[in-house]
């Protein structure tokens, strides 16, 4: 307690649970007039990431962007298990009769860990916050291959995770090839080294790595995507949608991009209505609006049936959702022609 003018007597704070806040109860018997004091109190949330284990690092908590309207916060400490202790300071009027007050306890933070996405996130009393490596995500379920590695390998993946961090791909490169020379049944150090070499435009090396991620491990949903997009990027449609149903016949649920790039595939194969199901599906679930060109090609797919109005909305959202992408002026240039088309029929 951090007291800033003297007050003779307090009552006891009480704190009674209640979801994630607590309700305290005040009171101050005030010596003199417009005493007040401050108190901190102390919480608790949970840091963990996609592939399961402690932090690998001591991550950096920063102020969150502008524009939160969220009470001051300190975060005291970061423990290995990634357990985060936080203060949020009240400061209590003055006041001789009990005060009841609902503490908040939300703290706003960015969190930057090397190997993993910066992440802006607001803290609450029994938080648990997952932080995603950097490139494709690894959703909730990792691959088991991750709870036998042996404790030099699992260092040298960790490396290569800071290396990718820092932009260095050779660097991030060398210590994924010796995790999986460590140990050849390492998923994830596959999937990494993929990433990398794909970053390095190495797309047959970068197959060739997911290729074994999947051989080690093939309910592990990330080498699926990786594997789609390079065959997409190299227009191996007929490879990409072969990979999709491997996939989708798993329910990758976390994974919007599975299905964008089966729709993708299947839209250029002329399979139109499988497409539809798929794009669908993708933006169904893309909840962070990661694959916004989802919208553009369920317009275009929309717009070749007929439906314009349908494909105006979604290429609406497309153009909201993504402005300042290359093929925005094509896409209004459609949507003109589609509104032409509907003024006309009227």
């Amino acid at each position: 307690m951090k007291i800033r003018e003297a007050c003779p007597a307090t009552v006891p704070v009480s704190y009674h649970e209640h979801a994630m806040t607590r309700v305290v109860e005040i009171g101050c018997a005030l010596a003199l007039a417009g005493a007040c004091f401050a108190q901190d109190q102390r919480y608790r949330a949970k840091l963990v990431v996609e592939s399961g284990g402690n932090l690998p690092s001591t991550p950096l908590f920063t102020a969150p962007p502008a524009g939160q309207d969220l009470p001051p916060c300190h975060v005291l400490n970061a423990f290995a298990d990634g357990v985060v202790i936080y203060v949020v300071p009240v400061v209590i009027d003055p006041g001789s009769d009990p005060i009841t007050r609902r503490w908040d306890d939300k703290c706003g933070v960015t969190i930057l860990l090397k190997g993993y996405q910066r992440a802006n996130v607001t803290l609450h009393d029994g938080a648990v916050i997952v932080l995603k490596q950097i490139g494709d995500p690894e959703g909730s379920t990792v691959s088991v291959t991750a709870l036998h590695v042996p404790k030099d390998a699992a260092k040298a993946y960790d490396k290569g995770l800071e290396a990718m961090t820092d932009g260095k791909l050779a660097g991030a490169q060398r210590q994924f090839e010796r995790a999986v020379a460590l140990y050849p049944g390492y998923a994830q150090a596959w999937s990494q080294l993929g990433e990398v070499l794909e970053q390095q435009s190495e797309p047959d090396k970068a197959a060739d790595a997911c290729e074994n991620a999947l051989k080690a491990d093939p309910k592990y949903f990330r080498p699926y995507l990786q594997l789609m997009r390079l065959a997409v990027a190299g227009k191996r449609m007929e490879d990409a949608a072969a990979i999709g149903q491997r996939a989708m016949q798993l329910d990758p649920v976390e994974f919007p991009g599975i299905y964008y790039y089966d729709a993708v595939a299947n839209y250029e194969l002329k399979h139109a209505e499988v497409a539809e199901k798929s794009v669908r599906r993708a933006i169904e679930i893309d909840k962070a609006h990661g694959y916004p060109a989802a919208e553009a090609l369920l317009g275009k797919l929309l717009a070749d049936k007929g439906d314009s109005r349908g494909a105006l909305d979604h290429f609406t959202k497309y153009v909201q959702l993504a402005p300042k992408a290359d093929d925005v002026p094509a896409i209004r240039r459609r949507m003109a022609e589609l509104e032409r088309g509907e003024t006309q029929a009227k």
